[in-house]
């Protein structure tokens, strides 16, 4: 929305100019010469630089989802890895019939050690 609100002035300067400067005139570039109105001119150029920009724009939205799924892909394993140590320290407490000291109990709780007397 906060672009719209943006890009709607200048659009609406593009066709207020584009519609009072409809007569032809002579227009060159070095080697090459036509006949056209300053407003197409102005039309046509801020159209490739429109599609030119949403191009720019794009590379780096591609390049951001590239690195977004890399660090999904790190959170996924290393969510296995803490769900594989959770059941190793599970199966170490069933083992000797005692929770280490600041062990991790599967529901995600931290087991406080045994008070000293």
């Amino acid at each position: 929305m906060l672009r719209l609100i943006i890009m709607l002035p200048f659009l609406i300067a593009l066709v207020v100019f584009v519609v009072y400067n409809g007569s032809s005139t002579a227009m060159s570039v070095p080697g090459y010469s036509w006949q056209t109105s300053p407003g197409v001119v102005a039309l046509i150029s801020a159209v490739v630089f429109f599609l030119l920009g949403a191009l720019f724009v794009w590379f780096a939205e591609l390049r951001q989802r590239r690195r977004a799924r890399r660090a999904e892909q790190t959170i996924r394993g290393l969510e296995a890895q803490i769900a594989e140590l959770r059941g190793q320290i599970s199966g170490l407490a069933a083992q000797h019939g005692a929770v280490p000291a600041g062990a991790v109990a599967p529901s995600g709780t931290v087991i406080a050690p045994p008070a000293a007397y």
